[in-house]
């Protein structure tokens, strides 16, 4: 954490999401896209930078955390401009690597930033990145490797050549770099492509060496940019979510049919019943019973209590072995 610090690309509008709201505000189980990100940047360096532009007045609000320093991308001209905008915040950052996120991108896990980095340092690269093989890779950057399996660069989808997009292995957005080369290399880039945009994987090429780690979850490359991708996304998102507390002792009556947000702490041997939501900071005691069709949201249910079918508690602390009734608007002690 010492050597390493963070830069998340939220300056995209999201067009295609038809929406006032920014896209990273979006949001998966209650929890905004760009927050999934944050938490992650968290787990590997203490400072962050994130590139903010469409809609960024609520994009900073919602991110005013410690730690966190905002620069503002206008205009908007690739991902490669994205973190040259940043260079001045990045020069004043003690830090030796930098990890790149892309701000829509909630499917990444921990469990591949760790492999990446591992192997970014062990190689002594000046590049990481994290890839995947899709059955489909339609729309996604190309891997294209050389000879001895090296990464030789990534080929934009839109200026690949057939052979190129014949392609299954792609780019998911995920870079680890080395900080002076990171600085240099984003001041030589250069806009002539099929986008007249600023491509950060433009860099690659400049690299001696590249390290790269393929994702044993291909989901993780899943990037969203409509209605119906985020709705997918949730829906990987709760089966995730949902075998992790059926892995700790929890019994959900039908996991296909629970929402339970990603915050959210569930004692061994709870019980919850279909079409429940449990969303924000919320925490369930062991034993307690959510019955079909509550809202939960930023509350703590105690050990043993029962939270009555169609209750909607948002704030609410009920103590161990406590009844809400059904149906009930709101909860207090």
């Amino acid at each position: 954490m010492e050597t390493t610090c963070s830069i998340i690309l939220a300056a995209g509008k999201g067009t295609r999401l038809k929406s006032a709201r920014p896209k990273v505000l979006h949001e998966i189980l209650a929890k905004p896209l760009v927050c999934y990100c944050l938490d992650l940047a968290s787990l590997v360096s203490r400072n962050c930078i994130v590139v903010v532009g469409h809609g960024r007045t609520e994009v900073m609000k919602r991110l005013d955390v410690k730690g966190v320093e905002f620069v503002v991308q206008e205009p908007q001209l690739g991902t490669g401009h994205a973190v040259f905008t940043a260079r001045d915040a990045l020069c004043r950052v003690q830090a030796d690597e930098v990890l790149i996120l892309p701000g829509d991108m909630p499917l990444i896990r921990k469990e591949s930033v760790f492999s990446l980095v591992q192997e970014f340092r062990t190689r002594r690269a000046q590049v990481g990145i994290l890839t995947a093989v899709l059955d489909n890779p339609a729309g996604y950057g190309r891997i294209v490797r050389d000879e001895t399996g090296g990464v030789r660069g990534i080929v934009e989808h839109a200026d690949a050549t057939d052979k190129e997009l014949s392609l299954h292995e792609v780019n998911t957005s995920v870079y680890v770099m080395d900080k002076a080369f990171l600085l240099d290399a984003v001041s030589r880039l250069n806009a002539d492509n099929a986008k007249a945009e600023f491509y950060l994987t433009d860099v690659i090429p400049m690299a001696e060496r590249v390290a790269s780690v393929i994702t044993t979850e291909p989901d993780e490359a899943f990037g969203i940019n409509s209605r119906s991708q985020l709705a997918k996304a949730q829906k990987t998102m709760q089966r995730r979510i949902n075998a992790r507390h059926l892995e700790e002792g929890v019994t959900l009556e039908d996991p296909e049919c629970i929402w339970i947000g990603p915050d959210v702490a569930i004692g061994p041997d709870a019980r919850i019943w279909p079409f429940v939501h449990i969303l924000g900071t919320s925490s369930i005691g062991p034993g307690a019973q959510i019955m079909p069709g509550a809202w939960i949201e930023d509350s703590t249910v105690g050990r043993e209590a029962v939270v009555g079918a169609g209750s909607i508690l948002k704030g609410a602390v009920i103590e161990a072995h406590g009844m809400v009734a059904p149906h009930t608007t709101s909860a207090g002690t």
